[in-house]
């Protein structure tokens, strides 16, 4: 029976082993950035069905800001946005055959803890600041 808390590393820059889960997370980091890319090249006043799309996107993380924060989410929206959205891709990112999700691994959650902890503990006025 295997460890849920032992990857194989398939290779070492290094000292560092890389493991199956870096690689996903590094293509799918990589496709978002690339998405991001292509996707904000055309934004105008008038918008494209695309853009109204990403509007409404944004439109729901902001909201969503607002009701569980009760605070403006424009400082906050860029982060919780982007670890929503990179979540949200890795955890479909299983549905590829053959994939494993990063986020299955402790290593991916206990980065993105490590993000947002001293993030939110520092920036937030609802979280008492332990640094």
């Amino acid at each position: 029976m295997n460890s849920p808390l032992q990857t194989t590393a398939l290779f070492h820059m290094g000292p560092v082993a890389i493991t199956e889960p870096v690689i996903v997370t590094w293509a799918i980091i990589a496709f978002l950035t690339l998405f991001a890319i292509a996707v904000t090249r055309r934004l105008s006043l008038m918008p494209s069905k695309a853009q109204t799309i990403l509007e409404l996107f944004v439109g729901a993380i902001d909201s969503q800001i607002r009701d569980t924060m009760q605070v403006d989410p424009g400082p906050y929206r860029t982060l919780i946005g982007t670890i929503f959205i990179f979540i949200l891709i890795a955890n479909w990112s299983s549905l590829i055959p053959g994939i494993e999700a990063p986020t299955a691994h402790l290593e991916t959650d206990a980065a993105l803890g490590a993000i947002v902890w001293p993030v939110f503990s520092y920036r937030s006025p609802l979280w008492p600041s332990i640094c």
